[in-house]
């Protein structure tokens, strides 16, 4: 598969501290006094059924949310991202409260409590100013691998036994965009297109923050081998062509992909952007989830997404 980038001029935002630096203290609408709150994915592999994970902050000011108190936030999920979603849950109970976060996986067909199950959740973390660093441990059988995303730093990854992680304020001018693109046929053209409102300001793809722990782009398929020819972006343009024959030899298989990419956009008071596809195959269906907000279809009409 090629890969290119344009070196086109993106948004210009004004110049930020330098990131080390930069503890997680911006206040953040809907969290508690001058708290903030930052996004979290976390992605289970290999948990075993009929089990209890349990996770514990013993940071002081460190503590799960149910995110901003905002229409559109989605607040907590599970299986939302593009990565995990479908299937038969696995899933029990779920309970956070203040540090602790406990799961209870279901017993399910799998005998002696086999460790094959894969998930998502996505809620937040609200921390008190001045923290910019998180410390725990957690409960989990020896199989379980846990990978934790906490606003637009690259994930860590969590084992049963002692759990950190650095934080970062999240930019301001920044969001991580996650979608998944289904029904497309092998040779086709999927355009996705974000933009501003006319003389509101300019909105651009990413691939992320500009430092070193960024999380960047990933691109990925539940089918294995990714079904794409080439991936593009050039300002507001995001492209991709899926491969001329699919895996198995079939034309009229149809393929899936997702993506996690980023939308900046300059000034940074932009309250919302559009999103909005182009190609010619009627049957390509694409869902996108700005930061926490909650997931829409995007069409080949300007669809709203909130910033």
């Amino acid at each position: 598969m090629d890969t290119e980038s344009s070196s086109a001029e993106a948004p210009q935002a004004a110049p930020a501290p330098t990131p080390a630096a930069v503890p997680a203290h911006a206040p953040v609408t809907g969290a508690a006094q001058g708290w903030t709150l930052i996004p979290v994915i976390l992605q289970f592999t290999n948990v075993a059924s009929n089990t209890n994970l349990n996770f514990t902050f013993t940071t002081s000011g460190a503590s799960w949310s149910l995110g901003a108190r905002s229409g559109d936030s989605i607040g907590f999920s599970y299986n939302v991202t593009p990565s995990s979603a479908g299937g038969q849950s696995c899933i029990q109970a779920i309970e956070f409260n203040n540090n602790v976060l406990s799961i209870r996986t279901n017993t399910g067909n799998q005998a002696g409590g086999q460790a094959n199950n894969a998930f998502t959740l996505t809620l937040f973390l609200q921390v008190r100013p001045g923290i910019d660093y998180v410390q725990g441990y957690c409960t989990l059988n020896n199989e379980a691998l846990v990978l934790a995303t906490f606003g637009s730093l690259s994930p860590v990854q969590w084992r049963n036994g002692r759990i950190s992680a650095v934080l970062l304020a999240p930019r301001i001018n920044y969001r991580q965009i996650s979608f998944t693109i289904k029904g497309a046929t092998p040779g086709n053209r999927i355009d996705l297109i974000v933009s501003a409102k006319r003389g509101l300001g300019k909105a651009a793809w990413s691939i992320g923050p500009e430092f070193y722990e960024s999380k960047g782009m990933e691109l990925g398929s539940q089918q294995g081998e990714i079904p794409l020819s080439s991936v593009s972006f050039r300002d507001g343009t995001l492209s991709f062509v899926t491969t001329a024959s699919s895996s198995n030899g079939s034309a009229s298989a149809t393929l899936e992909f997702f993506m996690h990419a980023y939308i900046t956009w300059a000034p940074d008071d932009l309250n919302y952007v559009y999103l909005r596809t182009s190609t010619s195959n009627a049957d390509i269906t694409v869902l996108a989830q700005l930061s926490n907000r909650q997931p829409q279809i995007v069409s080949q009409s300007d669809t709203v997404f909130t910033l």
